[in-house]
This record gives C-alpha cells, sequence and structure tokens, in this order.
C-alpha cells in the first residue's frame, strides 16, 4: 500500500492529524496475526481484559472486549507466549492505536478461529452470504425436509412444535451426524438427497445447543457450500444463541434453535384464525364502501335524467310552439300579400276600360291562383313538420305501449304502480288499457 506525502504548505489540526493516521492504520491493519508475550494484564470490574504484547524490541497494547471473551477458547496469563488474531484501531482524542483481539491461541498450535475468519472472508468474497441470494419461505408447507440426528433431540423438539401447530405436515427425515469426524460428509449427502428427492418445500438444518467444538461442522466448508447450493430453502437451526455459524450466514434463514425453525415453517392455526378474521372484516368493509360509493354515483346519474311523462310535456310544448309559429307565419304571409292584392285591385278600378283590361284581368287571376298556391304549398310544408313532431310525441307516449298489450295500474288515490310493495289485497286499483279503464279490487299478492 502506497500513501502520497502531504504538501508541507497543509496545515493540519491535531484532531485532523490522528484521523488521518487512524484512517491509514484501520484500512491497513484491518486484520492481523501478532506474535508475542503478555505482560501488565488486568481485568477491571467492566468485564473487558487489558494487556499488552511484548517481544524483546517493543510493546503495544491490546484489549480483548467483553463480547469477544466467548470466542477466546484460553485464559490468558501474563507471561504467557500467544498469538492473537484481531486488528488496529486508533483513539484520536488521545493520539494513541491499540490490538483489538478477536481470537487468541497458545504459540505453537493451530489457530482455529483464525482459519475460520479467512474461510468466512473467502465466502463472502464468493457472494455466499450476500443477502440478494436469500429466498423466502413458502407460506404453508406440507412437506418438510429435516437434516439432524434422528436420536438427537432437536428432532423430537421439532416435531413437538409442528404438532402443536394443528395444521398438518408431512415430515421427511434425512438423518445424519452432527459432530464428529464424519458429520461433515453425512450433513452434505444428506442435503444433497433431499434436493434429489425434491418433495420438500423448505428444509430445517441443524442440531441441539453445544460447545464450540460441537458446533465446528456447521462450519465447514463443505457444509457450507452444499446449504448455498440448495434449490429448496433453508433454515439454520443450530442450537446456540450468541455466537452465528457459517451455515447461518448461508443458510436463506437463521433460527435461534430448531424449536424457532418450525415455529418460522409452520404459523399458528389461531394466528391464521385471526389473521383471516381481519381480512374477511377488511373485505366487507371494503365492499360496503364501494356499494356507498357506487349507490351515490347512481343518484348523482339519476338526478340528470328526465322523467318520461317530463319527457313527454317538453315535446307537447315543442308542438304547441310549431303551431303557433306556424299560424302566425301563415298569417304573416297573408297580411304581407294582402296590400299588394289591394293596391292591384284598386289600379284595376283606375284603369279605363279599354282593350288592356281583359289582360289586366287575367294578370290579376293568374297572381290570385300564385298566390293562393303559395300559402297552400307553405300550410302544406307546415302541416308535414307539425305532423312529425306529433309523430314523435305519440312514439315516446306511455299510451302508446298500451297498444302492444301492456297496462298501468292506479291505486286509490290514482297514482302510477310500478311494484307491489304498496298494494295489499283488498285495495281498489285501476287499469288503464289501450281502449279503456278496467276498475277492480286487488284478491291476491304474489311475487
Amino acid at each position: 500500500m502506497e500513501t502520497l506525502p502531504l504538501p508541507l504548505h497543509d496545515i493540519l489540526s491535531v484532531t485532523k492529524l490522528n484521523e488521518s493516521v487512524r484512517d491509514v492504520l484501520e484500512t491497513r491493519f484491518a486484520m492481523v496475526r501478532v506474535r508475542g508475550e503478555i505482560s501488565d494484564l488486568h481485568e477491571p470490574a467492566s468485564g473487558h481484559i487489558y494487556f499488552a504484547l511484548i517481544d524483546p524490541q517493543s510493546r503495544i497494547r491490546a484489549v480483548i472486549w467483553r463480547g469477544n471473551r466467548r470466542r477466546i477458547t484460553i485464559a490468558p496469563q501474563s507471561g504467557q507466549k500467544v498469538i492473537v488474531t484481531g486488528r488496529i484501531a486508533v483513539y484520536p482524542p488521545r493520539g494513541e492505536y491499540q490490538l483489538i483481539v478477536e481470537g487468541m491461541q497458545v504459540d505453537g498450535q493451530g489457530d482455529a478461529r483464525a482459519r475460520l475468519l479467512a474461510l468466512h472472508a473467502k465466502l463472502t468474497q464468493e457472494g455466499l452470504f450476500a443477502p440478494e441470494r436469500k429466498r423466502p419461505l413458502p407460506p404453508f408447507p406440507k412437506i418438510i425436509g429435516v437434516v439432524t440426528s434422528a436420536t438427537g433431540a432437536a428432532l423430537q423438539d421439532i416435531i413437538r412444535v409442528l404438532d402443536d401447530r394443528g395444521l398438518g405436515y408431512h415430515l421427511i427425515v434425512a438423518a445424519a451426524r452432527v459432530q464428529g469426524e464424519f458429520a461433515a460428509k453425512e450433513i452434505v449427502d444428506a442435503l444433497q438427497n433431499l434436493s434429489r428427492d425434491g418433495r420438500s418445500q423448505v428444509i430445517i438444518c441443524g442440531r441441539g445447543g453445544g460447545s464450540a467444538d460441537d458446533l465446528a461442522v456447521f462450519n465447514d466448508e463443505a457444509v457450507v457450500r452444499a446449504i448455498a447450493a440448495s434449490p429448496i430453502p433453508i433454515i439454520s437451526a443450530v442450537g446456540h444463541e450468541v455466537d452465528l455459524t457459517l451455515t447461518d450466514l448461508a443458510a436463506d434463514l437463521r433460527a435461534p434453535t430448531p424449536s424457532a425453525a418450525a415455529q418460522m415453517v409452520m404459523p399458528e392455526k389461531k394466528h391464521l384464525e385471526q389473521r383471516l378474521h381481519m381480512v374477511t372484516q377488511g373485505l366487507h368493509q371494503g365492499f360496503a364502501q364501494y356499494l356507498l360509493r357506487q349507490n351515490d354515483r347512481l343518484t348523482r346519474i339519476a338526478s340528470r335524467l328526465l322523467h318520461p311523462r317530463q319527457q313527454i310535456e317538453n315535446y307537447r310544448f315543442r308542438c304547441d310552439e310549431l303551431q303557433e309559429r306556424l299560424l302566425a307565419t301563415s298569417r304573416s304571409s297573408v297580411q304581407r300579400l294582402r296590400p299588394v292584392v289591394v293596391n292591384l285591385h284598386n289600379r284595376l278600378a283606375l284603369w279605363p276600360q279599354t282593350r288592356a283590361l281583359p289582360t289586366s284581368q287575367t294578370q290579376l287571376n293568374q297572381n290570385q291562383k300564385r298566390l293562393s298556391q303559395e300559402v297552400h304549398n307553405l300550410f302544406q310544408q307546415k302541416t308535414i313538420a307539425l305532423n312529425a313532431l306529433v309523430a314523435r310525441l305519440h312514439g315516446v307516449s306511455p299510451l302508446e305501449v298500451l297498444n302492444r298489450g301492456y297496462a298501468i295500474v292506479y291505486d286509490g288515490q290514482g297514482q302510477i304502480q310500478t311494484t307491489m310493495q304498496s298494494i295489499s289485497p283488498g285495495d281498489p286499483i285501476s287499469i288503464r288499457l289501450s281502449d279503456g279503464t278496467l276498475d277492480a279490487t286487488v284478491t291476491q299478492t304474489r311475487e
């Protein structure tokens, strides 16, 4: 890693310098392994462990946080030679740095923690733990695969929880040892067998609680890869509440115990009934609101519609108006032509009785005939238009429907009845037919 020197004209504050040093050190030494001897060891009431790691020439301050103490498999002692795994952290307010220890082993022994961290980094880089790879569980699986020990308590816990759910299920158990030398191979074979079988809709893979050595198989690379490669969604159910295993990270879902995994797979019947009740109520409320909206819409549309009686009255008014306009036009034409006739008559009376009189008389007669013909033609045109309007009026008249076999029913007060809701046996009624009216009394009503 190379860093470029800052220009001398850049003047840094002490805080800025310490923060820059922190960024460089924490990035460059994100994870290191250091060999040394423990010195100045002390454990305050906070639960953290503070000490110095020294060699013949140098020393560095180190700390094991209380949350990391459970990961340390040995008890640190002053004068003990160890190999620690950790990261460099800088505290800017004092310009000090120290080693945050996450793993420790006696110098000369294998470091399982370091190998685990290296495997975690390798699989993370390959994307086996990526969140986008996680798949949702089926909502109500009927066939559930289980990979665990056939004689362990984990299988019985799963069966007990599933029986309590009360929804019915079928269990396919692929038995495998969950600790020991051959456990990893058996777990991988069990997962592959369930995948080839193809009936399982979800798989629970895990065991009950145990020590770190007991749970080591669930950090095995082959097991982690088999879980990541499964075409069926998997729940990792290793019975430990504190640490995560690599199978927890590779699985689609992590459960703290096998019992919790069974609860995730199969919801309780009463919870489903409550959810169904809430959904049903929501549907009822939504449908009621929909009906109210449609009823309001129907009311608004109905308010814009004209009753047939009102339409007939409008056409009747229009017909009367056209008839009056026709008569007015006829009178206007007669009055307009009357002065012409009178003028011609007066001129005729003043003319001398000459031979031109018969000619004028003939022309007058022709003009009178033309006048009569024009008045007659105009009257015919207006009469045809009036008849067309009358025909349209009869076409929308409810009385015209009576000629096709229908009737109109009136109650005793003369109101038209369209339903039988307001009519009871014994009530007087009138029935309007095309050629007359019948008076009757209701004897029986039928829906």
